[in-house]
């Protein structure tokens, strides 16, 4: 009896040994654009740091930036969702179909800053709003500062864009580029420079952050500041590696995730954006387009049948409309 005991105690002290002495779980990380990037810079890196810093050594964050583990912007949700990646940053836009009510983040004249449309938009996740995460797990949600119209040659008001090329990503970008009589190209933010270049754009829809970090703004020389819908970005997780992840660890990881990463995310790209655009204006290169009342109005509602299209042919999308004014509502009424 007393040998049992023994033996039991013996194999109950290995038990806790392996279990204290476990290898951390590797958790690969990986963005298609570099390290310096504000996503990067001042989002995931902080998060990254964050988990590492609580979860201690049962994980191992591991970083590939600059699309080490694969560069096309377009096959970010294929790397994670296949396992190539454990982390990716997608961007619902280059990701056609796979997340349609998101679709509603790019809506022009709506969210007016990237703070308000991130915490919107992880309010519509919560509330079970979002389609196309079955296959991953939702990290987080941020979304950037509002786009702007930069343009190679000068404008007035948006009617002098008739005619041209304006680079645009989706749908709905889409469809209102054609509203105000322009053609739409869908290019890449990462070849954005190269058709410029070759004249295959004489505008883009596009944010402060994507124009420094692609340095596409030294290329044009007038800004017409409308917010021309946000991009929205998701952090997502390869559902098997979230599965294997201990408790603990998938709280941590929430924890400075979800609600606080939109809060932090849509801050640091608004700051960003505001910090940008000043020194643009300080060197004095860019023209910057005003836009009066009047324009401003007669803007919006250019828009609003791109807005009650997105609805008429979105499943339940009048009430994540709704639910979309509501949060932005709530968002403004507090600051």
């Amino acid at each position: 009896m007393r040998g049992s005991r023994l033996f039991g105690a013996m194999i109950g002290a290995s038990l806790f040994a392996g279990s204290a002495f476990a290898e951390p779980v590797t958790v690969k990380v990986a963005t298609f654009v570099p390290e310096k990037s504000v996503g990067v810079a001042k989002v995931i890196k902080p998060w990254m740091e964050a988990v590492q810093a609580e979860a201690g050594d049962k994980i191992n964050m591991q970083a590939f930036w600059g699309g080490s583990l694969g560069k096309n912007p377009f096959k970010q949700y294929e790397l994670v969702k296949n396992g190539v990646a454990d982390i990716t940053w997608v961007l619902p836009g280059y990701t056609a179909g796979q997340f349609p009510e998101l679709q509603i983040m790019e809506l022009p004249f709506f969210a007016e800053n990237g703070y308000e449309a991130s915490i919107a938009g992880w309010n519509l996740y919560e509330k079970g709003m979002l389609s196309g995460f079955d296959d991953t797990h939702l990290i987080g949600f941020f979304a950037s500062a509002p786009n702007a119209i930069f343009t190679k040659g000068a404008i007035t008001s948006l009617a002098d864009l008739k005619n041209k090329k304006m680079r645009s990503v989706g749908p709905i970008h889409a469809e209102w580029v054609e509203i105000i009589g322009a053609s739409p190209e869908t290019i890449a933010s990462t070849k954005m420079n190269e058709a410029f270049n070759r004249g295959i754009l004489d505008a883009a829809i596009q944010g402060w952050t994507g124009m420094n970090t692609f340095k596409t703004i030294k290329l044009v020389d007038h800004a017409h500041e409308v917010p021309i819908g946000v991009i929205p970005f998701l952090l997502l997780m390869n559902k098997n590696t979230w599965e294997k992840l201990p408790a603990d660890v998938q709280a941590i990881m929430m924890k400075h995730g979800g609600l606080a990463m939109a809060k932090a995310g849509g801050q640091a790209y608004d700051d960003i954006a505001g910090s940008l655009r000043q020194g643009v204006a300080d060197e004095g290169k860019v023209t910057f387009v005003p836009v009066t009342p009047e324009l401003d109005k007669q803007y919006r509602a250019d828009a609003a049948p791109v807005h009650k299209s997105w609805i008429s042919k979105t499943p339940n999308g009048q009430a994540i409309y709704d639910e979309m004014q509501k949060s932005i509502a709530a968002v403004r009424g507090k600051s």
